[in-house]
């Protein structure tokens, strides 16, 4: 049996109630969030999570540190360049400008290093050059006499150890000829014996007393000053051609002190 109800649609009595079961019936949504314009409900604005960014990745500086010799080859080359530039373009006002700039900061270097090396020698007097050689000109007068009587004294003590002087000459030669008066005067002077020694058999009356070689003595070069020690058979030689006499001086210092620095 079939139970047919026919209700007219729009019934005032029927669409209260139904509405109602809806509205209990409904999901949560509509009951917690109010209906919208229109009848539709706003979209829930989603705050987006700050996003972080992330820590920025440390940046790694490679210092690449040159050594002083390398930064004056670098500069060396770099002023090379510069100077060769301007030079061929010679007609370039900037590249000549360049130039003079370079040329003017390596003087004003030169000058900050110059007054640098001043100051360390006030600092440390033991380096500098004057504190023993005076440049003054009263001063330095006394002090070439100091040298030059050092000098003469170590001519006297290799006079005194039995040191002696070989004078060895070609006679014909107008070197040896204008020298050997010179050498006859120093022996004179300063008490050491010379003893002419002729290559060629030509010899010089300049020279008080002269022997022939004959093979005896062998020297790379003529005229030769050889210093002999006829009680221990040594000789030793002194110059080669033409020498001055205050030079002579300072080369017997040199013997005397087995050629020890003077500085």
């Amino acid at each position: 049996m079939t139970l047919t109800t026919s209700l007219p649609f729009g019934a005032p009595w029927l669409t209260a109630p139904l509405l109602l079961i809806v509205m209990l019936t409904s999901p949560a949504t509509y009951a917690d969030q109010p209906p919208g314009w229109k009848w539709y409900n706003d979209p829930l604005l989603i705050k987006e999570k700050a996003l972080t960014p992330p820590p920025p990745t440390p940046s790694v500086t490679v210092t690449r540190t040159l050594s002083p010799t390398q930064q004056m080859q670098w500069f060396h080359r770099y002023h090379d360049e510069t100077k060769n530039d301007a030079l061929i373009n010679k007609d370039d006002v900037k590249k000549a400008e360049k130039l003079m700039l370079l040329n003017q900061f390596a003087y004003n270097m030169s000058s900050d290093f110059g007054m640098t090396f001043q100051k360390a020698l006030l600092m440390n007097p033991d380096l500098s050059y004057t504190k023993d050689r005076p440049t003054e000109q009263a001063a330095r007068a006394t002090y070439l006499q100091m040298e030059r009587e050092k000098k003469i004294r170590a001519v006297r003590q290799l006079a005194d150890s039995g040191w002696g002087l070989f004078f060895v000459y070609e006679g014909a030669s107008p070197m040896a000829e204008k020298l050997a008066p010179s050498v006859q005067q120093f022996a004179d002077t300063h008490g050491i014996e010379v003893l002419g020694i002729s290559l060629d058999g030509t010899q010089l009356a300049s020279i008080h007393q002269n022997r022939d070689n004959s093979n005896h003595i062998q020297v790379p070069f003529s005229p030769a000053l050889v210093l002999v020690n006829p009680n221990t058979q040594e000789m030793k030689p002194l110059a080669y051609g033409f020498i001055a006499q205050e030079d002579l001086l300072g080369r017997f210092l040199n013997v005397a002190t087995d050629f020890a620095p003077d500085f």
